[in-house]
């Protein structure tokens, strides 16, 4: 059993470097890295297809068909049994896949394993949240995503994504949707590293209409599964106040003090020094290509 990475990319090439060196840069080795373009019109491509190591895969057919389809392109595509998520952005410590690869090893009862996350921003290192779920997932966790799962930073077996694929309908909340699904079928057998083991390249301006199309989605996901009748009433009113006080907020000025509150993270001098040390790694090993 060894794993299969994956970093579906589309238009990245601001930092896509620095993640499939990341990648490299793991101290667990016995892997394949699939990078899948998703039709990019920037240098995305060519700095995928520059870097000259044998584990790699470039795979690219000129279309754009979004993100939940490549994913669920990935499972097809992968040759190992474990696929390890990642985004064209961001970065992972060196640790990363040893420790999940352990930690999936010592628990076949889990198909799902998800770490802590760092906040970036440039070079510059915000903070981190850590996984903090309720000792037992209910469907009330699952809506309001207290859940602590982190999507990109997940490593999952092959058969589970065969089983639970995206759906391509589902787009900005595909991994919302997929594990409230999955949740509902009883097949969300997760675990959980309290470590920092992604590096999530964190959004400062996001914008009133990322609010509401990810909010309005939430709709499609009530309409699609099958809740019980006043649970779908509860969660489409949440949704309907929640876009309510988004127009509100925007309307006053008030979004800068609203996003400052949602990028509330833990801050560690440890933590942001085994970031620093990591990203020096990385650049060091970019500037020797």
């Amino acid at each position: 059993m060894s794993i299969t990475v994956a970093i579906p990319i589309y238009n990245a090439e601001k930092y896509l470097a620095l993640a499939i060196q990341s990648v490299l840069n793991q101290t667990f080795e016995d892997f394949e890295l699939i990078l899948l373009d998703d039709g990019s019109t920037d240098k995305s491509l060519n700095i995928a297809k520059s870097f000259n190591d044998t584990r790699i895969r470039v795979i690219s057919d000129g279309r754009n068909m979004g993100l939940p389809a490549r994913l669920n392109q990935i499972a097809e595509l992968a040759t190992y049994d474990l696929i390890a998520r990642m985004d064209a952005d961001d970065i992972i410590p060196d640790f990363r896949l040893k420790i999940q690869f352990d930690y999936m090893n010592l628990h076949p009862d889990k198909d799902l394993v998800t770490t802590g996350i760092g906040y970036i921003d440039g070079d510059s290192y915000m903070g981190q949240l850590l996984p903090n779920p309720p000792e037992k997932l209910t469907l009330s966790d699952m809506l309001a995503g207290r859940h602590s799962i982190c999507h990109a930073s997940l490593l999952v077996r092959k058969s589970w994504y065969i089983r639970n694929q995206y759906d391509p309908s589902m787009k900005q909340v595909e991994d919302y949707e997929l594990w409230v699904r999955a949740f509902i079928n009883n097949d969300l057998k997760i675990g959980y590293l309290n470590v920092v083991g992604y590096y999530y390249r964190s959004d400062n301006n996001l914008n009133k209409n990322k609010f509401l199309v990810t909010f309005k989605s939430g709709f499609l996901v009530a309409n699609k599964l099958n809740f019980p009748l006043y649970v779908k009433f509860l969660f489409k009113l949440k949704l309907i106040v929640k876009i309510f006080l988004t127009h509100c907020i925007f309307k006053l000025g008030l979004q800068k003090t609203y996003i400052s509150k949602m990028h509330r993270y833990d801050v560690s001098v440890c933590d942001r020094d085994v970031f620093c040390q990591q990203l020096k790694i990385i650049k060091e090993k970019l500037s020797t290509i």
